[in-house]
């Protein structure tokens, strides 16, 4: 017998994948996912229904917007109004569950103070999915809507037994009453004779108790209902709506993806780094006796010692030269480009997906071994992507397209020294067939630097950094407009959580590597960098980067690290840990924290789920 199967409708939610997740964790099933906007079933009813006869159930998911906006909830709308035979047991979640409700005849209105990220007891009734009513529930809320049964609002003293009464087709099986600022906030619902459930909050965040039974309770019930209501199975014709890397290529253009059993050895020594020698001072001598610009990833050190040892252990110091592989993709043009040594060997039109499987392939064509056990990297791609870069992938067009700059650069590093901060070790490593002898000249020239060359280096003091002017930015007016936009979004609905980004110019003509070596000095980080690449006659781009986080990190046993900094608390001198906790434990501090944790699985979630 087949495995049941889940449709979940997908809204464009931050944390589907955490649902989904949460559904394949505790069920014997398998999910499907579309999103609310599928073409082949957004003007076609009849293509919608025989597609639903592929599944036993549906969960109706969360997202941004109003539920009385078809755009919003798009094909969720459907589901409320299937022919009889037809219908199917749904479990809304957030704008689903308030869709449900519009749908039959309830009423959605903002909250006076938006919830999001708050997690609050949950008051149960009688007859709903939660269990037995046993120990405290404590489910977390990410919304600036709730619905009302009736039209007329409840108010904060209200008589709490009429708040479960029915209110037409729908009656009330668990609400919010800790909220002094908003009044009762209706967390679940069910329909009187259709198998229609619905939770505002969200039952798969990280704080939400009792998410794993409710799914399982859902399912027990969608499993009676199904017994007592056979439907007709049908064959349908429309495949999975979940993509995949390989939809977005071309036959003929995933050849790039090459043999994925090629390995490259590391040729590698270590040796101990003289005492008074950083990492900036190396890359000076490297700078002034090679023929490369040196790319620096740097862990930033305070008195020798690195500030993180957790994060910052290790810098690395990737040494290209002009034979390097290159991948270049500009979004304004949507050309690729891949060179090495001057030459170009392939020029084409690409998406932005299809550059990341160009990525992938020349990851596993460059794949090394054999390199020091320790040591994070041994040698592969360095580069960035611009902010730009990914707009495509939400449809949104970059407001200011510069179709003569990379938004995508990458340059395959074969030469590269790792410092170990903590054992005060140099590895120098070579990806090359038979680079031995490069190997051991860099390690000679490590060893036999001066204190005098040293000392002549740290003095090389970055003075023109400070000769820059500002050319353009955000003005404050403007500023605070956009501040209050995010806000009215917020209060609307459409996000759980905005980060107002602009831009600002700023001319110079310090060096870019000064630039660095100024910014490293006055704020050395854990996740330094400075990247080169090209020259000032072929639209070269310089980055200059200090920062305290780390976007994603994986090791090579398959461990992912995420490290955000989120909060707005100010540190200031004489803080005890007990005052910082303290601080750190305010409401809006950990919805803030919570958020982020929530997204993070998610994006884990679409990885590896």
């Amino acid at each position: 017998m087949p495995p049941s199967r889940i449709l979940f409708i997908d809204a464009y939610d931050s944390f589907s994948n955490n649902i989904t997740t949460l559904l394949k964790d505790n069920l014997s099933v398998t999910v499907e996912s579309i999103h609310i906007d599928d073409p082949r079933f957004v003007f076609n009813d009849d293509a919608f229904q025989n597609f639903l006869n592929k599944f036993d159930a549906v969960v109706a998911g969360p997202g941004p917007g109003h539920p009385a906006n078809r755009e919003d909830v798009g094909l969720i709308a459907k589901l409320w109004d299937l022919p009889e035979g037809k219908v199917l047991p749904v479990l809304g979640i957030c704008l689903g569950f308030q869709s449900l409700t519009l749908a039959h005849g309830g009423y959605v209105e903002r909250l006076r103070e938006p919830r999001h990220g708050l997690v609050t007891p949950l008051t149960r009734g009688a007859g709903s999915l939660f269990g037995p009513g046993k120990g405290e529930q404590r489910v977390t809320q990410y919304h600036s809507l709730h619905v009302r049964l009736s039209d007329m609002p409840i108010a904060l003293d209200s008589d709490m037994l009429n708040l479960w009464d029915p209110r037409g087709e729908l009656f009330p099986t668990a609400w919010d009453l800790s909220d002094s600022r908003n009044g009762p906030i209706l967390m679940a619902i069910r329909h009187r004779s259709k198998p229609f459930c619905g939770v505002q909050y969200h039952p798969e965040s990280i704080c939400s108790t009792g998410g794993s039974e409710l799914v399982c309770n859902w399912w027990r019930e969608v499993c009676q209902w199904s017994l007592q209501n056979p439907r007709k199975s049908e064959d349908c014709r429309f495949d999975s709506g979940r993509a995949s890397f390989d939809d977005f290529v071309e036959p003929d253009q995933k050849q790039t993806t090459v043999d994925t059993n090629t390995t490259r050895s590391v040729s590698w020594q270590s040796i101990p780094t003289p005492e008074d020698m950083d990492v900036a001072s190396l890359v000076d001598l490297l700078r002034i006796n090679r023929d490369s610009q040196p790319v620096v990833l740097e862990s930033g050190v305070r008195d020798g010692k690195p500030l993180n040892p957790e994060t910052g252990r290790f810098s690395v110091i990737g040494i290209p030269n002009k034979t390097s592989l290159q991948c270049q993709w500009s979004v304004a043009t949507n050309h690729l480009k891949i060179s090495a040594d001057s030459v170009t060997t392939e020029s084409r039109q690409a998406t932005f997906e299809e550059v990341l499987v160009t990525l992938e392939g020349l990851i596993k064509q460059h794949k090394a071994c054999d390199g020091p056990v320790e040591v994070p990297f041994w040698g592969g791609l360095v580069g960035f992507f611009s902010y730009e870069a990914g707009l495509t992938s939400i449809n949104v067009a970059p407001c200011r397209a510069d179709a003569g700059r990379p938004d995508v650069w990458f340059i395959m590093i074969e030469r590269s020294i790792v410092i170990d901060h903590v054992k005060n070790l140099a590895y120098i490593q070579s990806l090359r067939d038979g680079d031995e002898a490069w190997v051991t000249q860099i390690s000679e020239l490590i060893q036999n630097i001066s204190p005098p060359v040293l000392q002549a280096s740290s003095r090389t003091a970055p003075t023109q950094a400070s000769q820059s002017q500002l050319t353009d930015g955000p003005k404050a007016e403007d500023y605070i407009d956009k501040v209050k936009a995010c806000q009215a979004h917020l209060r609307a609905g459409s996000s759980y959580e905005l980060c107002l980004t602009d831009q600002t110019l700023i001319g110079s003509t310090a060096d870019p590597w000064n630039i660095y070596k100024s910014l490293r000095h006055v704020n050395p980080a854990p996740f330094g960098a400075y990247l080169h690449f090209g020259g000032a006659m072929d639209n070269g781009i310089d980055v200059v980067s200090s920062s305290p986080e780390r976007f994603l990190s994986w090791s090579r046993d398959g461990q992912c690290q995420f490290r955000p900094i989120k909060g707005t608390v100010k540190k200031t001198p004489g803080v005890t840990r007990a005052h910082a906790e303290k601080l750190l434990n305010t409401e809006k501090e950990r919805a803030e924290n919570l958020m982020i944790v929530d997204l993070i699985r998610h994006d884990l979630s679409g990885v590896a789920g």
